[in-house]
């Protein structure tokens, strides 16, 4: 069968694909439609957040049994101690207990308050459950100690109260925990969390005490909505794709999306997203319009999850000189484990394979494409988030990727047989590129708040299609560019951002008023440039924004809005000043 795009052969054939890539290069070089493509323009994953990192698992702080009164008062020699059922991972800690209590002659609230303080360390061992207690004995001068070490256990999990629904994946979750020996406060909370991670519920738990010795009895309270979901709006994209406002607001394009959550009883999640601009949104030849369709799926108790997404963009730029229309299309299959799930640390990875297709073609009819890019992606990342015991929060990610010519990939040599090209000139369908992401958020005194956010890219020296090239230019970097702006094979960004958080009351609502600053910096770099294009470009950005955000007493509902103004310097191209506006609203 021929293809669409084969090309007839011969000198003629040669020069006829000669003029149709300059032509395509040109078109594009000199006008911004090429910024603009839908690729450059679609985030890279629409998947929601696996896990609600706001949870806590609360566990009792009474610990030890009370010495009576007036025992303080009564001293006793021991000539041993013997440690009943003690842990061998607590070895120094029970020796440390025996020297303690057969040094001489000591007062006999001494025994409880070591017992205590063992116990103590057993929890701070992680041992959460573990009991230390003085068994009923007669104890004389000179006599041995006998002290039980209990090693407590979860004897049931209460789920009575969880809907029936999210019952048989909780009960999946929690059930590992029951009768399980020597439990720690890692296994405990892991499995904890792993509960409250489940789409579309929020968790709470409490502990109580069995009926059995050792044994705790933890109950679950869970809230759970069947469906949730989002709307918002931005003016980040080009005025070129958005639906026109005043010259300030430029491009404003909508954004909503929705949830499912367990709807089969097996804690997965359907998801759908879309953003577009309100200009042609059914057309077909929409402005800005993505759509996006999504499952996960949790396989097994260890929180294994399955991630099916398909995604499709199109752009029909308001570009008069070069109308053109891009489609970018993306076919995503991720697994992910959380390898480290706990209050104070999270690491998480990701074994991804992306099959894409993004092309560009003139709304002229009966002309070749601009350039058309298939490429097949396998990925690995993996993110790091650490709450830090004076409050801050880091997250570290990075993501290696890999284009393998397979399953359908486009080569740069079979796209040399054609009369369309790639994106591209000198990038092909095996490439590879690393990206590195850090962030940090921490208070600086009572009254303000520091969020210091940085991204590289290195494409290890080669140039990369235009879906995979990196951008600086965004909401959460050089936000004074359009998103999707300032792009490259390899580059780097920092975005500093100082507020001052505080509560006020609007109409008797509680929100978060926050005044920030801002600045960033970056540059990008282009492997093999072409003569219209810079090598190297570096750029900066600063401003001024506010922040609200309502407390509305919800884990479901969120409502946010943010306004700034910012002013953007690169050092080839036009400098740039525009008024940013975003809200979202989750219900």
């Amino acid at each position: 069968m021929t293809k669409a795009d084969a090309a007839p052969t011969g000198p003629v054939a040669s020069w006829q694909r000669a003029l149709a890539v300059s032509a395509a290069a040109l078109a594009l070089l000199a006008t911004p439609a090429f910024a603009q493509s839908a690729s450059s323009v679609t985030p890279e994953s629409f998947q929601p957040r696996l896990q609600n990192l706001a949870g806590s698992v609360v566990f009792s702080g009474n610990t030890g049994t009370q010495a009576p009164a007036g025992s303080e008062q009564i001293g006793i020699t021991l000539s041993g101690v013997t440690l009943e059922g003690a842990f061998p991972q607590m070895a120094a800690a029970n020796a440390a207990l025996e020297t303690r209590l057969t040094r001489g002659r000591i007062p006999v609230s001494e025994l409880f308050e070591a017992s205590a303080e063992l116990e103590a360390a057993y929890a701070q061992a992680g041992y959460v459950l573990a009991r230390v207690v003085l068994p009923q004995q007669t104890l004389r001068d000179g006599g041995n100690l006998r002290i039980s070490v209990v090693d407590g256990f979860v004897e049931s999990v209460d789920v009575s109260r969880t809907p029936p629904e999210i019952r048989r994946r909780i009960e999946a979750l929690t059930g590992p925990l029951v009768d399980r020996p020597g439990m720690t406060r890692t296994q405990l909370e892991r499995q904890l969390l792993l509960a409250g991670d489940v789409s579309g519920v929020a968790l709470g738990s409490a502990l109580a005490t069995g009926s059995r010795p050792g044994g705790t009895v933890i109950a679950l309270d869970p809230q759970f909505r069947k469906i949730t979901g989002f709307v918002g709006f931005d003016n980040f994209a080009p005025p070129e794709l958005g639906s026109i406002a005043p010259d300030d607001l430029e491009g404003v394009v909508i954004h909503s999306g929705f949830e499912l959550n367990s709807m089969l009883g097996y804690g997965e999640t359907f998801y759908g997203r879309m953003a577009a601009s309100p200009h042609g949104l059914l057309s077909d030849d929409p402005r800005y319009r993505v759509f996006a369709l999504g499952a996960v799926v949790p396989v097994g108790a260890s929180g294994l999850a399955v991630n099916v997404e398909l995604t499709t963009s199109d752009t029909t730029p308001d570009n008069k000189a070069q109308p053109t229309r891009s489609s970018f299309d993306r076919q995503s299959f991720r697994l992910i484990y959380p390898w480290i799930r706990s209050r104070q640390m999270n690491l998480t990875t990701q074994l991804m394979l992306d099959r894409q297709k993004d092309e560009m073609r003139p709304l002229t009819g009966g002309l070749p494409a601009f350039y058309r890019d298939e490429t097949t992606v396998l990925r690995f990342g993996g993110n790091l988030s650490y709450s830090h015991e004076d409050g801050a929060y880091s997250t570290a990610g990075a993501v290696l990727s890999r284009g393998i010519d397979a399953l359908g990939a486009r080569s740069a040599a079979e796209a040399a047989r054609s009369n369309v090209p790639l994106s591209r000139a000198g990038a092909d369908a095996e490439f590879s590129k690393l990206v590195l992401s850090a962030n940090h958020e921490r208070a600086l005194g009572e009254r303000f708040s520091l969020d210091v956010t940085g991204r590289l890219q290195s494409s290890f020296g080669d140039p990369l299609v235009t879906a995979e090239q990196f951008s600086i230019a965004g909401p959460n970097e050089l936000s004074a560019f359009d998103s999707g702006d300032l792009r490259g094979d390899s580059g780097w960004v920092i975005r500093a951002e100082l507020s001052q958080p505080r509560p006020v009351k609007l109409r008797g609502a509680d929100y978060v008023f926050s005044p920030y600053v801002f600045a960033g910096v970056g540059q990008v770099r282009i492997e093999q440039p072409t003569t219209l294009e810079q090598a190297k470009e570096s750029a900066n950005a600063f401003g001024v924004g506010i922040d609200l955000i309502s407390q509305t007493g919800s884990r479901f509902r969120s409502n946010s809005l943010r306004l700034e103004y910012g002013r953007g310097e690169r050092k080839h191209g036009s400098d740039n000043s525009r008024v940013s506006l975003s809200g979202n609203f989750r219900f």
